[in-house]
């Protein structure tokens, strides 16, 4: 196979993965195993990032990075099986996703966390781009450890374009709020269209402007 996304040479991994390496991890998981067999078609570890395979120094968060490739039965899928291969990977992770002639890339937040003296891995954003032509759009490994590499492939595929996990968080946290005042923009534009009583009418233009000032 090709070097997909022409990252060095030492990462290329180029492995078929059976299905079951990843629901085997967890017999509760019965509803994986199921996504995985009836919507995938095969998986490929493309390739492994590590203070060794990259030359850069190990991070303090993280110390692996996997890139997967999933090629999908159907011209669509759902995320709830990447949610749960992810939870159940002790790494960080990308998936690159073939599905009916299209192509996206899906990483999620991941941090590990201490729950009862033991470690879990927890899944925060994730962040899915769309649509991409791996022909032009070009990831770069930036970075002089794992933590810098990571963070910096997560800021390019979520499209905050963020280099360290306190910028990452805070780009985030800003496009939340974004959303949110923007779903009580079309909210609240929506009822002053149908209102009728000019006073009320107004009272809601007064609410769209101070939304929009804040946007």
């Amino acid at each position: 196979m090709e070097n997909l996304l022409n990252f060095p040479p030492s990462t290329i991994v180029n492995k078929v993965v059976p299905k079951n390496a990843f629901y085997g991890r967890s017999a509760q998981k019965t509803w994986l195993k199921d996504l995985l067999t009836h919507e995938f078609e095969s998986i490929t570890w493309l390739y492994k990032l590590t203070a060794q395979t990259m030359n850069v120094a190990d991070g303090d968060k993280v110390h692996e990075i996997d890139v997967f490739l999933c090629r999908m039965k159907e011209d669509r899928y759902s995320i709830n099986p990447f949610c749960g291969m992810d939870e159940l990977l002790p790494r960080h992770t990308m998936f690159i996703i073939e599905y009916g002639g299209h192509t996206d890339q899906l990483m999620h937040y991941k941090e590990k966390n201490l729950v009862r003296g033991e470690e879990k891995w927890k899944l925060g954003n994730t962040e899915l781009l769309r649509e991409v032509d791996l022909s032009e759009f070009h990831l770069q490994l930036t970075g002089t450890s794992l933590d810098s590499v990571y963070y910096g492939l997560l800021g390019q595929v979520s499209g905050l374009n963020t280099h360290s996990e306190t910028e990452y968080e805070q780009a985030a946290s800003n496009r939340k709020i974004k959303l949110q005042l923007q779903n009580q923009l079309a909210t609240l534009e929506k009822r002053c269209r149908a209102e009728k009583q000019p006073r009320r009418k107004y009272e809601l233009h007064q609410q769209i402007l101070k939304i929009k000032e804040q946007l």
